[in-house]
C-alpha cells in the first residue's frame, strides 16, 4: 500500500512511476480522482479548457482558513478581486517593496553579526520570521513582528488542518475534537483576531500613510457596478490569503534552497561568484533583474520542492485528457512535485542542477512541465514578488555568510505546503 509507505504525495509519485503520468485513483465513498501529471494534462486543466475545471467543493477545506480570497474565489468574484489586487504587484510597487525587503533582511543580518562564528541558528524559524516581517510591512505598512510567533504558528496549524482535509470525503468533521481539529480551530481564532485588528488600525488611521499598500488599495477600491467597497469579512479573506502567500511559501522556498546549496558545493561557489559582482549595499531592482544564475537556482529548488505541491479541480462536464475519459462529477489532481520530476522532461530528475533553466533549455521544454506558482490565467499573483524576495535575501545573506545547513538528508511533509519534516539548522560562517 503506497499510501502507508510513502504518505499521500509519495504514493501519488510512486503510482505515477508505476502506471504512467495519468491514472485514475479510486477514493473512499465512491469518489474518483484522476491524477494528471503529464504537462499536456496540466495545460488542459489550467488553460485551454479551464472553464470545465473549477475549484468548487475540493477547496472547502481551504475555505475554512482562507475564506473567499483570491486562491479560493471563482468566476466574477475572482476576476473582480484579481483586478483590485493587481496594481499592488506592478513594477512600480515592486521597486517600493524591494526597499522594505532589504531593510527587513538587513535587520536580520545585524542580529546575526552579533553572534559568535559557528553559531547554529534555526533556519526554518529565521526564514519564517523574515518573510512574516516583509509581508506585514509591504502588504499592510505595519510592523507585525510582535505577532510573528503567534501568527506563524497559527498559519502552520491552519495549513496542517487544510492538509488533513483532502478531497473526496476524506476529511474528519471539524466538530470532532481531534488534535488536528483543535489546533485548527485555535489557529482560526488567532488569525481572525490578528487580521481584524489590522483592519481596525486601518479604519482608525493608526496605520499611518497606507494608500500605497495592498490593504490600503483594497479598502479604497469600489465595485464599478455597485459602487460598494469590500466588507471587513472580504478584507479579512484577502489579508489571510495574501499574508499566507506572502510568507509561508517563500519561507519554504528559502529553506529548501539553502539546504540544496549546502549539499552542492559547485553550485554554491558559482552562485557566490555571481552575487559578489553586485554593487555594495542592498541590490537595486535593476541589479537583481540582471542576475543570471541566481534565478536558475531558485527555479531548480522550486522544481524539486514546490511549496504548493498539489492543485485540485472539480470536473464540470465530461472531458478527454491524455487519452483518458474524465467523467463529470469527479475531480482531477495536478502535482507540480510529480510533473517536475518526470524523467521525460527532467533527465536525472533527483539531481539539483540549475542549468536546466538556461534560456535554451527552457525554450526546448514543455511550457507546462514547471508550474510551482500554478499556471494559466490563475497563476499566482505574487509570483514576481516571491522570486524578487528570494533573490534579494539570497544576495544579502550570501555576500556575508557561507551557507552550511546542518544534519543529514531532509525529508518532507506534504500538508498545506511542502515543507521539511524537521526544523532545519544553519551554521553561521562569515565569508
Amino acid at each position: 500500500m503506497p499510501f502507508i509507505r510513502y504518505g499521500i504525495l509519495g504514493a501519488f509519485d510512486a503510482l505515477a512511476r508505476r502506471h504512467g503520468p495519468c491514472y485514475k485513483l479510486p477514493l473512499p465513498f465512491g469518489n474518483t480522482a484522476v491524477v494528471l501529471a503529464h504537462p499536456d494534462g496540466v495545460e488542459r486543466v489550467l488553460r485551454s479548457n479551464r472553464v470545465n475545471y473549477q475549484k468548487g467543493s475540493v477547496y472547502d477545506g481551504a475555505r475554512l482558513l482562507l475564506g473567499d480570497g483570491l486562491v479560493t474565489a471563482e468566476g466574477r468574484d475572482w476576476e473582480r478581486q484579481r483586478a483590485l489586487a493587481q496594481p499592488a504587484f506592478n513594477s512600480v510597487q515592486l521597486a517600493i517593496y524591494l526597499r522594505t525587503m532589504a531593510e527587513c533582511t538587513g535587520e536580520l543580518l545585524c542580529e546575526w553579526r552579533q553572534l559568535p562564528a559557528g553559531t547554529s541558528i534555526n533556519l526554518t524559524g529565521a526564514a519564517t520570521q523574515l518573510t512574516l516581517a516583509i509581508a506585514g510591512r509591504t502588504l499592510f505598512g505595519l510592523d507585525l513582528s510582535a505577532h510573528g510567533n503567534r501568527a506563524g504558528k497559527a498559519f502552520r496549524d491552519g495549513l496542517r488542518g487544510i492538509g488533513s482535509r483532502g478531497p473526496g470525503g476524506l476529511a474528519v468533521p471539524l466538530w470532532l475534537p481531534t488534535p488536528v481539529n483543535v489546533r485548527f480551530r485555535r489557529a482560526l481564532l488567532t488569525l481572525d483576531k490578528l487580521v481584524y485588528d489590522i483592519i481596525r488600525r486601518f479604519h482608525s488611521g493608526e496605520a499611518g500613510h497606507s494608500g500605497d499598500t495592498l490593504l490600503g488599495m483594497l479598502m479604497a477600491a469600489r465595485d464599478p457596478e455597485s459602487g460598494q467597497g469590500m466588507s471587513d469579512r472580504q478584507l479579512r479573506d484577502e489579508i489571510v490569503t495574501l499574508y499566507l502567500a506572502g510568507h509561508e511559501t517563500t519561507a519554504n522556498m528559502l529553506v529548501w534552497t539553502f539546504y540544496l546549496l549546502s549539499r552542492s558545493p559547485d553550485v554554491l561557489e558559482r552562485l557566490e561568484q555571481e552575487l559578489d559582482t553586485l554593487p555594495e549595499g542592498p541590490p537595486s531592482l535593476a541589479a537583481l533583474k540582471g542576475l543570471d544564475y541566481a534565478p536558475m537556482v531558485l527555479s531548480e529548488a522550486l522544481r524539486l520542492y514546490p511549496p504548493a505541491w498539489t492543485i485540485a479541480r472539480n470536473v464540470i462536464n465530461d472531458d478527454e485528457v491524455c487519452g483518458y475519459k474524465i467523467p463529470a462529477g469527479s475531480f482531477v489532481l495536478l502535482s507540480p512535485y510529480i510533473t517536475q520530476r518526470l524523467e521525460e522532461f527532467w533527465p536525472d530528475p533527483e539531481r539539483f542542477d540549475p542549468e536546466r533553466f538556461t534560456a535554451a533549455n527552457v525554450r526546448g521544454r514543455h511550457r507546462f512541465a514547471w508550474f510551482p506558482f500554478s499556471a494559466g490565467p490563475r497563476v499566482c499573483i505574487g509570483k514576481q514578488f516571491s522570486m524578487l524576495e528570494g533573490l534579494l535575501i539570497l544576495a544579502q545573506v550570501m555576500r556575508e555568510f557561507r551557507v552550511h545547513v546542518e544534519g543529514g538528508t531532509l525529508g518532507f511533509r506534504a500538508e498545506g505546503t511542502l515543507h521539511p519534516d524537521r526544523a532545519v539548522s544553519m551554521q553561521l560562517q562569515r565569508r
